[in-house]
């Protein structure tokens, strides 16, 4: 039988699919690099936005005549839509991982298995197929925030936290092996260590203290926990294994706007964040997300946004409009006109494209030691200790190297060994 895995989404489910490639190897299952060749296709989904839903329900309806396991989040926050366009698909949630080879074995033998449950996976238990020298490393299921807007708290709704000794192992493993990034993934990594009696500032000090040369990336920490935890956290940023990146998202720059989405904090407690780990390392590179044409945003509301972007100046931002996810308490709220919407999206991605270009221009003439990660066209792109991406010409996969930067995009830079 011969599989092959299409994946959307977050750097989550990625690391849900090297699972799902582990599982299925140890069953002998074969997996495939192209949907033609395969018995049955599994589809690792994403449910966050509409536009992705989308892109999900086309390939649904593409491959209506295939055996077909759709994974993830979409058929655990909404089974109904799944089964709309494809009923006989088997089904398995970003809990029950360990079940994905019986889907697939269903599926192959045209029976249809569910498994949606909450389970207990110990997904540090479970086997991985990785490639690259990039490694992510879950380190919880779920989230304790609520906010209005968002439909993966319907997917994985329950915090549960993964031991630090196996997460730890996990990351001992891999740098044996060979990966040199490691990017700690979950819904919010802030939340980590709520339920468990720890915390993302004493697991980074234990993965500082491993001895083998490589670079950590955190991903996503809401505000409200970098501000309970800041000392804390910034001393644990110290280290050198860690890049000096920040994900934090502000989603509006107005106080009653973040009150109705249910968001934990204000502007002025985000800038707070920000300014103090700013003062600490210089060079931060400060990643953020908008949603712009919220219900409840009026034209002033937009304004004080664009206005907190402006004295922000973040390096990168994810600017989304504001669609109504099935299931939410925003879905309920009554929606701005679209022309509008799309008009302060359009203000907005002109704002942050010139903002990144600006902040990237002041790098050319420095010198940086970047981790090469992928293939770049007929060069590579690596990292920088700040999580600039660098493209260059020359160099191996996992290596570090020095450079000297010579050019730069709104999105890279560009680097001369």
């Amino acid at each position: 039988m011969r599989v092959f895995i299409e994946t959307y989404g977050c750097t989550l489910n990625q690391a849900d699919s090297e699972i799902i490639r582990g599982v299925l190897a140890g069953r002998d299952i074969e997996l495939c690099k192209e949907e033609k060749e395969a018995d049955v296709v599994v589809l690792n989904t994403c449910f966050v936005k509409t536009q992705t839903q989308q892109s999900i329900i086309d390939r649904l309806k593409k491959l209506s005549g295939k055996k077909l396991v759709v994974a993830g989040c979409m058929p655990a926050a909404n089974r109904e839509m799944v089964e709309e366009f494809s009923p006989q698909a088997s089904l398995v949630g970003p809990y029950s991982l360990s079940h994905i080879a019986d889907a697939v074995v269903a599926a192959y033998g045209n029976e249809k298995k569910v498994f949606l449950d909450i389970e207990k996976d110990d997904k540090f238990s479970l086997p991985k197929i990785r490639a690259g020298v990039v490694a992510r490393i879950p380190l919880s299921e779920g989230c304790n925030s609520c906010c209005s807007f968002c439909v993966t708290k319907l997917a994985r709704p329950v915090l549960r936290s993964y031991a630090e000794d196996s997460i730890i192992k996990e990351i001992e493993n891999c740098v044996k092996a060979g990966f040199r990034e490691i990017q700690l993934t979950s819904m919010d990594t802030g939340a980590y260590g709520i339920d468990t009696k720890t915390s993302l500032p004493s697991l980074l000090k234990k993965i500082g203290r491993i001895d083998y040369k490589f670079l950590t990336r955190v991903g996503m920490i809401n505000p409200e926990h970098a501000l309970r935890m800041l000392p804390e956290l910034i001393d644990a940023f110290r280290s050198d294994k860690v890049y000096k990146f920040l994900h934090l998202p502000l989603q509006s720059g107005d106080d009653h706007v973040l009150k109705d989405m249910n968001r934990r904090y204000s502007v002025s407690e985000f800038m707070q964040v920000v300014g103090e780990f700013r003062r600490q390392f210089p060079e931060l590179t400060l990643a953020t997300d908008i949603i712009v044409g919220f219900p409840t945003e009026s034209e002033e509301a937009f304004q004080r946004a664009v206005d907190v972007i402006k004295e922000l100046k973040p390096d990168v931002v994810n600017n989304s409009k504001f669609f109504p996810r099935p299931g939410t308490k925003a879905a309920s709220m009554k929606r701005l006109p679209n022309e509008t919407v799309n008009d302060r999206s359009r203000v907005m991605n002109s704002l942050c494209k010139k903002i990144s270009l600006e902040k990237n221009k002041k790098f050319i003439g420095k010198k940086f030691e970047i981790l090469l990660t992928e293939h770049r066209g007929e060069g590579m792109a690596g990292r920088s200790r700040n999580y600039k991406q660098v493209v260059v010409k020359g160099g191996q996969l996992g290596e570090f190297i020095n450079t000297t930067i010579c050019d730069s995009t709104a999105c890279y830079l560009k680097g001369i060994i």
